[in-house]
C-alpha cells in the first residue's frame, strides 16, 4: 500500500526521471512504458514495447504504441493503434455500472486523450501533404490547435490528467515547429505558430501545477520544458507571471522571485502586462515585510492600468493589513501610556507611522469597492469584510467622519447590484444598527432593480418588528404626556427610538418597491397570504405535534417514570389544556374546517383535557403514568388521520384563489398582468440576466401531505418557466428566531460551498453542503426547499420497531431506569460504568448496529445505487460533521437529519449554536458530531477512515486556506446570531438595542478566532520542507472520530439523542 502510495504522489508531482529509476530496479516494465514517452525517451521506449512480451495490451499499451508510431513519423500505424485503443476503452466503458459519475472519470480523461491522438494523426496527415502542395493552408492544422486551447480539463481534476494531455501536445508543437522551421518559405504566422502554442501549454501547466500546490514541479516545468530561446511576448509574460505565483507560495525563496521581477525588462510589455508585474512585485514586497515599497508598487500598477482588478484587491489588502497593525500599535501605545502613568515617569513618544488608522481603513474600503467595480470575484469575497467594517469599525480610530460608510455610498453607485444578493439579509439587519443610512439606499435600489429579490426577506422584516415599533411608540407617547402633565423635561428612550427607526426605515423601502411595482406587490402579498393561512396544518395534526412535544419533555426531564410530574411540566400542560378550551370559542367562531386555532376538533378536546390537565383527578399520577398516557394519546391521533386524511389535497379545493392567480400567469384583482419569479433563485448570490430570470408559470394540483415525527407540512410543486420543478414545504408554527438562524446556516454554508469549489481537492471529490432554499413567507411560516427523496435518519428505526413489534421508546425508558435513584431521579453526575453498562444493554438487548444498514438495502434498488449513495452520505455526514465541530451545534438526535434516498444529500433541521453567559459558543455534548455504532456500521472501516476523514480534512484545508475570506464570513455569520441570541434571551422577537457595539464587536472577534482554531485543528498539518512530521497528518480528524464513537461518550449522551443508534 505504501508503495502505490508513493507511485501515486510521484505520478502527480511528475517526478517521471525518479519512477523511471524505480521501474528500472524493480524490473517493473509497466511502470517503465508509462515513464519512458514522458521523458521523450523513444528509443527505450521502443526496446522495452518489443522486447518485453509480458506487458498486457490494454488501453494504456495501446495508447503508447500510438505515441511510438506517430513520432517515429509511421501515421497509418498510429492511426491503427488508436483505433485499437479506442475499441478496448468503449469495451471497457460498457462494463461500468449505468450509475454514479466517480468510474467513468478515468475512463473519460482517457477518451479526451484518444481523441486528441485522432486530431494528432489528421495534424500528420495535413502537414505530410503540405509539403506536396504550394500555398497550402493547413487548415485542419489551425483549427485542431485553436480547439487544443479551448478543451481543457477542469482545473480541479488531476494533475496527471493535464501533464498526460500536455506533455503529448508538446511532442506534436515541437513536430509543428521542425516542419514549419523554415520562416521564409512558410511565413511568419506558421513559423511562430508551433512556438506559440507550445509556449502556451507549457505555461498551462505551470499554472495548473501552482493551483494544485506543487510550485516545485510548476517551477521545473517552466525552466526545461520549453527548450527554446524564441517566445511570444505574451507568452513570455505569463511565464513571468508563473513562476512568480509559485514563488509566492514558496516562503524559503520569496527573495528568488522578487529578483526576477526586479531583473524583467518591462519595455516590451503592454500597460496592462506591466501593471500586472507591479502587482506582483507588491506582493513580493509585502510577504517580505516592506510595507511602504508594497504600497508603491500596488500605486504604479494601478497608475499603469487603471482597470487591474486583482491589483485593487491586493492593494487593498494591503491596506487593511496595515490598518490592523496601525490599530494594535495604537493600542499598545495607549498601554505604555497608561502604564507610565501609574509608574509616574514620562509618557514614551507618539509612534511614527505614515498614516493614521482612519486613512488605511478609508483606502481599504476604496480599493476592495473598486475591485468589485472591475469585476474580481475575489473582490466580491470581501464584501463581508466591508460590512464588517461598516458594522464595528466606520468610526474608528477616533476619525469619527465614518469613513467606510462614506466610502460606501461614494462607490455604491458604480457596482453591480446583484452583487447584494448574497448580502439581502445582513443588509436588512443593519436597518437595526448604527449603519441603516449606509444599507437603506442598497436595500432601495435592490428594490427598484430586482423588487422579487428582496420582497420576501423585507416583508418578514417588517412583520417581525411591527408589534415592537407599535408599542414603542406607545409607550414613547405616553412618556411625553406623562412629562407634560408634570411639567418635566421629556428625554426619549434612545433604544425606543431606534426600534422606531429601525422598522420606518424597513417602511420606506417597501414603500419604494411598491410605487416602482404596484400591481407586483398586491400580486406577492396575495400568493403569500394564501400560502400562509391555507396551508397550514389542521387541528388534529397540531394536536398530535402537541403531544409528541409532549412525550418528548417528559423523556428530557431528569426523573425515572417512578417520580412525581415536575412542576414546569405541569405548568406545560395546563397551558396545553388551556388552548384546547379557547379553541373551542374559535372553532364554533371560525367554522369546522379545521384550520381553528385549537387543538382538534371539540369531543377530541374535551377528552384531551379531562385526561391531560393536572387539576382533573384523571391526571396521571407520576411521570411513567404520564408517558404512556401521552403515547396513548399519540397512538389515537395517528390512527384517527390516518383513516380520516388523503394522502394528498388538491390545490383547487384547498385555495381555489392561488390556483386561478398562476394560471393567469401573476393577474393581480385589478387585471394587470405581473410576472411573478420563482422564489429563492437570487439566494445563490450570482448575476442573473434579463434572459436567466425563472418565472413561476404554475404550481402543481396535487399538494402532498408530509408526516414527519408526528409534524405535518404540506408540499406544493412550484413549476418555473425552464421546466423544472420546485419542491417547497410549507412549514408552520416555526419559531422565527430558529427560522432566521436556519436561514444564516444555510447562508453559511453556500459560502463555505464557494471555498470548497476553490479547493481542487475537495472539488474533485464533489464536496459541497447541501444549500435548499428557504423562502420567509411570515415570521411564523417559511418555505423550505425538500425534494421528495428526503427522509428522515430515524425513519429507519421507526420501522425497525414496526416490523418487530417493538416499542421505539423502551431503550429511552429503560437506560432512564436502571440510571435513577430511589426517588426517581437521575443525577448528572451518575458514575460512568453504570451509564455505559446500561449503553451496552441496549445495544446488546435492544438495537442492534445494522438497522440502518438493513433499511437501506431494503429500499435502494440494486448494488450499484447502495455503491453510490453509501459514498455520498459517507462524504455528506462529514461535511455535516465538520459544521457541528466548528459551531459546537449540538442535539443531533435522528430525528433532526435529513437525507435524500437518491443523492445521499444531508440537511440538518434545527442546527442552532448555543451561546454562554459570555456570548460565547459553548460545548454542550461530550461527541463533537454524530457518528455511531448504526453509522459506523453502514459506512465500514473503510468508509470512515477513508471517505470520512479525507473528506473533513480536506473541507477543513479549504476553509482555512490562504486565500479564504471565511474569517470575514464567520463575522457576519455571529453578528447576526448574536444579536438574534441577545434579543431571545431579552424577549424581543427582532430587535435587541441593549449590546452595546465594542461588546458585540468583541464577542465577534473571539468566537471567529475560536472557531477558526478548531478548524485548523482538523486540518492535516503539513510539516515544512526538510522537516519530519512530530504527529500523523491525520492526528486532528481521528481524535475527533475517536471521540465521536468511543463508547464512554457515546454513554454520556441523552437518552433522547439515541446514542445506541
Amino acid at each position: 500500500l505504501w508503495v502505490e502510495q508513493w507511485l501515486g504522489c510521484a505520478r502527480q508531482l511528475g517526478h517521471w526521471d525518479m519512477l523511471s529509476e524505480y521501474a528500472r530496479m524493480t524490473d517493473n516494465h509497466e511502470i517503465a512504458v508509462d515513464c519512458l514517452w514522458r521523458l521523450s525517451d523513444w528509443q527505450s521506449l521502443k526496446d522495452t514495447l518489443n522486447n518485453k512480451a509480458q506487458l498486457d495490451e490494454g488501453v494504456s499499451t495501446l495508447m503508447t504504441r500510438a505515441y511510438l508510431a506517430l513520432q517515429e513519423g509511421d501515421v497509418t500505424n498510429g492511426d491503427m493503434r488508436t483505433a485499437q485503443a479506442m475499441d478496448a476503452a468503449l469495451r471497457r466503458w460498457w462494463q461500468l455500472p449505468p450509475v454514479g459519475c466517480t468510474p467513468q472519470l478515468p475512463l473519460l480523461q482517457v477518451f479526451q486523450q484518444l481523441v486528441e491522438l485522432k486530431e494528432s494523426v489528421r495534424i500528420m496527415y495535413d502537414l505530410a501533404n503540405g509539403n506536396h502542395v504550394s500555398n497550402h493552408p493547413f487548415a485542419d492544422m489551425r483549427e485542431i490547435m485553436e480547439s487544443w486551447r479551448l478543451r481543457q480539463p477542469n482545473e480541479w481534476e488531476s494533475p496527471l490528467h493535464w501533464q498526460d494531455l500536455l506533455l503529448w501536445r508538446n511532442q506534436i508543437h515541437n513536430v509543428v515547429i521542425n516542419a514549419f522551421s523554415n520562416a521564409e518559405y512558410v511565413g511568419p504566422q506558421l513559423h511562430q505558430l508551433g512556438y506559440k502554442e507550445k509556449a502556451w501549454s507549457v505555461n498551462r501547466l505551470a499554472a495548473i501545477m501552482t493551483i494544485h500546490g506543487c510550485t516545485d514541479s510548476a517551477l521545473t516545468v517552466l525552466n526545461t520544458m520549453y527548450g527554446y530561446s524564441v517566445m511570444e511576448m505574451q507568452e513570455a509574460f505569463v511565464k513571468i507571471r508563473e513562476q512568480a505565483k509559485a514563488y509566492l507560495d514558496r516562503q524559503n525563496e520569496l527573495q528568488a522571485g522578487a529578483n526576477i521581477l526586479a531583473t524583467s525588462n518591462l519595455d516590451y510589455f503592454q500597460p496592462h502586462h506591466q501593471s500586472e508585474v507591479f502587482r506582483l512585485k507588491g506582493m513580493f514586497q509585502q510577504a517580505l515585510d516592506d510595507s511602504l515599497e508594497a504600497h508603491t508598487s500596488f500605486s504604479t500598477s494601478l497608475c499603469l492600468w487603471k482597470q487591474n482588478a486583482d491589483a485593487w484587491l491586493a492593494w487593498g489588502q494591503h491596506c487593511d493589513r496595515s490598518y490592523e497593525a496601525a490599530c494594535q500599535q495604537a493600542a499598545a501605545y495607549q498601554q505604555q501610556l497608561a502604564t507610565a502613568a501609574v509608574q509616574k515617569v514620562p509618557p514614551p513618544p507618539p509612534p511614527s507611522a505614515p498614516l493614521q488608522p482612519s486613512n488605511y481603513l478609508e483606502y481599504a474600503v476604496y480599493c476592495y469597492l473598486q475591485g468589485v467595480r472591475f469585476g474580481s470575484a475575489q473582490a466580491r469575497g470581501m464584501l463581508p469584510r466591508v460590512l464588517r467594517l461598516l458594522s464595528f469599525d466606520n468610526d474608528a480610530a477616533g476619525a469619527g467622519v465614518g469613513v467606510v460608510g462614506a466610502q460606501l455610498d461614494r462607490n455604491a453607485p458604480d457596482l453591480p447590484l446583484w452583487v447584494w444578493f448574497l448580502w439581502i439579509p445582513q443588509l436588512l439587519a443593519s436597518l437595526q444598527r448604527a449603519e441603516a443610512k449606509h444599507a437603506k439606499p442598497l436595500l432601495a435600489a435592490l428594490a427598484v432593480a430586482y423588487p422579487q429579490s428582496v420582497y420576501y426577506s423585507l416583508r418578514t422584516y417588517l412583520l417581525s418588528m411591527r408589534e415592537g415599533a407599535l408599542k414603542a411608540s406607545q409607550e414613547l407617547a405616553r412618556a411625553k404626556a406623562r412629562a407634560a402633565e408634570e411639567r418635566t423635561e421629556y428625554a426619549p428612550d434612545a433604544a425606543r427610538l431606534a426600534e422606531i427607526s429601525a422598522f420606518e426605515l424597513g417602511k420606506e423601502v417597501m414603500e419604494v418597491l411598491r410605487q416602482k411595482n404596484p400591481q407586483l406587490g398586491v400580486t406577492l402579498e396575495q400568493i403569500l397570504q394564501d400560502i400562509g393561512s391555507k396551508f397550514a396544518p389542521r387541528s388534529e395534526e397540531r394536536l398530535l405535534s402537541v403531544v409528541t412535544a409532549l412525550l418528548h419533555r417528559c423523556y428530557k426531564v431528569a426523573f425515572s417514570g417512578q417520580a412525581d410530574v415536575p412542576q414546569p411540566l405541569r405548568q406545560e400542560l395546563a397551558g396545553v389544556c388551556k388552548a384546547c378550551l379557547q379553541g373551542d370559542s374559535r372553532s364554533s367562531a371560525n367554522g369546522s374546517d379545521g384550520r381553528g386555532g385549537g387543538l382538534g376538533h371539540g369531543a377530541l378536546r374535551e377528552a384531551f383535557v379531562r385526561d391531560m390537565s393536572p387539576s382533573e383527578p384523571t391526571f396521571p399520577k407520576s411521570l411513567g403514568d404520564l408517558a404512556e398516557s401521552l403515547k396513548s394519546w399519540r397512538n389515537r391521533l395517528q390512527a384517527e388521520l390516518d383513516d380520516k386524511m388523503p394522502g394528498q389535497l388538491w390545490l383547487e379545493e384547498e385555495c381555489r384563489t392561488l390556483s386561478e392567480l398562476i394560471q393567469r400567469g401573476g393577474a393581480s384583482s385589478t387585471g394587470s398582468v405581473e410576472p411573478v419569479e420563482m422564489p429563492g433563485q437570487y439566494l445563490s448570490g450570482t448575476e442573473i440576466g434579463a434572459d436567466g430570470v425563472v418565472l413561476l408559470e404554475a404550481i402543481s394540483c396535487n399538494v402532498a401531505i408530509v408526516r414527519r415525527h408526528s409534524s405535518s407540512y404540506r408540499r406544493l410543486v412550484l413549476w418555473g418557466s425552464n421546466g423544472h420543478p420546485r419542491h417547497m414545504l410549507v412549514q408552520t408554527g416555526q419559531n422565527w428566531a430558529q427560522g432566521t438562524t436556519d436561514e444564516r446556516v444555510v447562508q453559511l454554508m453556500r459560502l463555505l460551498n464557494r471555498l470548497l469549489d476553490a479547493q481542487p481537492r475537495a472539488r474533485s471529490r464533489l464536496m459541497a453542503y447541501h444549500t435548499p432554499l428557504v423562502v420567509p413567507v411570515w415570521p411564523q411560516v417559511r418555505m423550505l426547499e425538500e425534494d421528495p427523496s428526503f427522509c428522515s435518519y430515524g425513519e429507519a428505526y421507526d420501522a425497525y420497531c414496526a416490523r418487530y413489534g417493538r416499542e421505539g421508546d423502551t431503550p429511552i425508558s429503560h437506560f432512564k431506569t436502571r440510571c435513577a435513584e430511589e426517588g426517581g431521579s437521575i443525577p448528572k453526575d451518575v458514575a460512568l460504568e453504570k451509564r455505559l453498562q446500561t449503553y451496552q444493554e441496549v445495544c446488546q438487548q435492544m438495537v442492534s448496529e445494522n438497522v440502518f444498514s438493513q433499511y437501506i438495502y431494503k429500499t435502494l434498488p440494486t448494488c450499484n445505487h447502495l455503491w453510490v449513495f453509501k459514498k455520498s452520505l459517507c462524504l455528506q455526514m462529514a461535511l455535516s460533521g465538520l459544521l457541528c465541530h466548528m459551531l459546537l451545534v449540538g442535539g443531533r438526535s435522528p430525528n433532526k437529519i435529513l437525507y435524500a434516498k437518491d443523492s445521499g444529500r444531508i440537511f440538518q433541521s434545527d442546527f442552532m449554536p448555543v451561546y454562554n453567559e459570555r456570548g460565547q459558543l459553548e460545548k454542550m455534548e461530550q461527541v463533537p458530531f454524530r457518528l455511531t455504532r448504526n453509522l459506523v456500521t453502514f459506512f465500514n472501516s473503510f468508509g470512515v477512515e477513508g471517505i470520512f476523514a479525507t473528506a473533513m480534512m480536506n473541507a477543513a484545508s479549504a476553509i482555512v486556506a490562504k486565500d479564504s475570506n471565511s474569517q470575514h464570513v464567520l463575522a457576519m455569520f455571529f453578528r447576526d446570531d448574536i444579536v438574534a441570541w441577545a434579543a431571545r434571551r431579552s424577549g424581543k422577537i427582532g430587535f435587541v438595542a441593549g449590546m452595546r457595539n465594542e461588546t458585540l464587536k468583541a464577542l465577534v472577534i473571539v468566537n471567529v478566532r475560536k472557531t477558526l482554531e478548531r478548524v485548523r485543528g482538523v486540518a492535516p498539518d503539513v510539516p515544512k520542507e526538510d522537516t519530519l512530521p512530530t504527529a500523523p497528518v491525520a492526528a486532528g480528524v481521528l481524535d475527533l472520530i475517536e471521540a465521536a464513537t468511543h463508547p464512554s461518550n457515546l454513554c454520556r449522551m441523552e437518552p433522547t439523542w439515541h446514542p445506541w443508534f
